[in-house]
């Protein structure tokens, strides 16, 4: 029975997440049926940007004339970096629409990479050109991600950090399904001839993802004042750098370990694509039930502890895999990056956290000094919002890095990123106590728990 005061299709001036009686009387329900279904639209979106991960290993069978290690390479990172290109652009093109009509395109555009991945993967001998080109269009699946944490919009302020939480988790976990048909399709039929269905299958679920999405989500209006001046004077504002670092360091390695773990595996140590897969799959679903567990400690014991707690985890572990490396261990390897996987998303919960806690206590001092409520938070959104797309290239570095270079240089040179975020995090956002600010340009460390 529907509730007049919570509307399957609430007008927009009538939703206020806010006023008790109102979420109360049917408004959570509206708005956990949302992120339902965006956490769905978002978890296809990963899932099709992360096809190629798996299908680089299936295709040096009969694909391309010089087919190679740097030409897996280049499609694994592709969709990476398309994605990291499109997402600013879709955000901009579609900023005017609501919740429910900004999920429906971008779960809808996700038809194109599938069926053009579909029609390429039947033509043995296609040139690694085209090939590209196809994987490009797999970016498509990271703007469709990126919406699906709108949905934390339909909830009161107290509890859209949890929301966006879910969301997250939910896309992270499309890896795993993409890993998990990989893994079938290389028992069933040994990796030979009809991977092609690792691509076909996401088909009926781009289908349904956009068809309940059009048909039970509810439109709700965006917060355009982030998009707009979020990005003036961000590049002048240290936090955004520092916090753009640790990002990458931690989000873009939990992205880059996972795709690239795999390939490493078939390619450097030898194991079948069942075998790298598998480990592969486990690795991701450890790292993504690790990231909202990250957020959730954050939220007790502070975002820059944590932060650092895994840093230094994923240093140590960084060393740990050098060694495995070079002395071709396996096993170590793989129980090292599966660690070092872990402790990325646990870290990424946990500078989920730690952005936004530091853009609103910017925002606080902005309104203490006189400034407009609305222009400062606004603009605490859009940095906030900015600092999480350092992911996507982050990972297509760390994936890159992984499978193209040899081993040891690209291991030292994360061993160095991963050091050099921790003495950041100690420095400037773990501190107890609130510090003098010497100057505008200088990074004021926040007495952030």
């Amino acid at each position: 029975m529907t509730n007049p005061a919570a509307p399957i299709r609430p007008a927009a001036e009538r939703w206020d997440a806010e006023d008790p009686g109102f979420w109360e009387r049917g408004g959570r329900h509206v708005a956990r049926r949302n992120l339902l279904l965006a956490a769905l639209g978002g978890h296809v979106g990963t899932s099709v940007r992360s096809m190629w991960a798996v299908l680089v290993l299936f295709l040096p069978t009969g694909h391309g004339p010089a087919f190679g290690p740097g030409s897996t390479s280049l499609l694994l990172v592709t969709p990476l970096v398309a994605g990291a290109v499109l997402r600013p652009v879709a955000e901009r093109a579609l900023g005017r629409l609501g919740g429910r009509d900004r999920t429906v395109v971008t779960t809808a555009a996700l038809a194109l990479p599938v069926l053009a991945a579909v029609y390429v993967l039947q033509r043995p001998g296609a040139p690694l050109w085209l090939l590209v080109a196809v994987a490009a269009t797999a970016g498509a699946g990271d703007a469709a991600a990126a919406s699906s944490a709108g949905a934390a919009a339909f909830f009161p302020r107290r509890a859209q950090d949890r929301a966006g939480a879910v969301a997250t988790a939910a896309a992270d976990l499309g890896v795993a399904v993409v890993q998990t048909a990989g893994v079938v399709a290389a028992v069933t039929a040994g990796g030979s001839s009809s991977f092609v269905w690792i691509a076909a299958v996401h088909v009926p679920l781009v289908a349904l993802a956009a068809g309940v999405a059009a048909l039970r989500m509810d439109n709700l209006p965006v917060a355009r004042g982030a998009a707009v001046r979020g990005p003036r004077g961000a590049l002048r504002d240290p936090h955004v750098w520092g916090l753009s670092l640790l990002s990458l360091a931690t989000a873009g390695s939990f992205t880059g370990y996972g795709l690239a773990f795999g390939l490493v595996l078939r390619g450097g140590f030898g194991s079948s694509a069942a075998a790298a897969l598998a480990c592969a799959l486990l690795a991701t679903v450890l790292g993504a039930a690790a990231r909202p567990f990250g957020g959730l400690l954050a939220g007790l014991c502070g975002g820059a502890r944590v932060t650092l707690v895994s840093l230094v985890g994923m240093a140590a572990g960084t060393v740990v895999l050098a060694a495995a490396a070079a002395r071709g261990a396996v096993g170590v390897f793989a129980a090292a990056s599966t660690a070092v996987i872990v402790l990325a998303g646990l870290g990424a919960g946990a500078v989920g956290v730690l952005v936004p806690a530091v853009f609103a206590a910017r925002a606080g001092a902005s309104i203490l000094a006189g400034r407009d409520a609305a222009t400062a938070f606004a603009t605490a959104r859009g940095r906030s919002a900015g600092v999480t797309r350092v992911a996507g290239p982050g990972g297509a570095g760390v994936a890159l890095s992984a499978t193209l270079l040899s081993p040891l240089p690209a291991l030292w040179g994360l061993l160095a990123l991963y050091v050099a975020c921790a003495v950041l995090t100690c420095t400037t956002y773990a501190r107890r106590g609130p510090a003098r600010s010497r100057g505008a340009r200088r990074p004021a460390p926040y007495g952030l728990r």
